[in-house]
């Protein structure tokens, strides 16, 4: 009887050990396809920009609707570059206005501000 018991234990301490290990926070990698994912599949930003330190091209031929090319330039306050991008500044805005949370564009706005040592 005492070895069932054991045996019982150690599988329950396999499963917890299993558990703990698929409930870990995301990698770096995780968190760069989080955002990578946000600017290409969500909001579509590559259709203006471009991101050439992670290869995003700008899918956009027509020169007045191309954006600057990102990946290390995007840097200030982030309230001031929402506003911008919300369309909510009186002076130059955004050409086409960011839908997405503020944690979304927080996260494309870190990624794109960490790729600069990448360039």
């Amino acid at each position: 009887m005492r070895i069932s018991r054991f045996a019982g234990l150690a599988g329950l301490a396999v499963l917890a050990l299993l558990a703990a290990l698929l409930i870990q926070p995301a990698t770096a990698a995780e968190g760069e396809k989080d955002a990578k994912t946000l600017f290409v599949e969500t909001h579509k930003c590559n259709m203006c920009h471009g991101v050439p330190a992670v290869g995003i091209e700008a899918k956009t031929k027509s020169e007045s609707m191309k954006g600057p090319e990102l990946g290390g330039k995007v840097k200030g306050d982030f309230a001031k570059i929402a506003a911008y991008m919300r369309k909510e500044t009186e002076d130059k805005k955004h050409k086409k206005e960011f839908k997405g949370t503020d944690e979304e564009l927080q996260t494309i706005l870190d990624w794109l501000g960490s790729l600069e040592a990448q360039e």
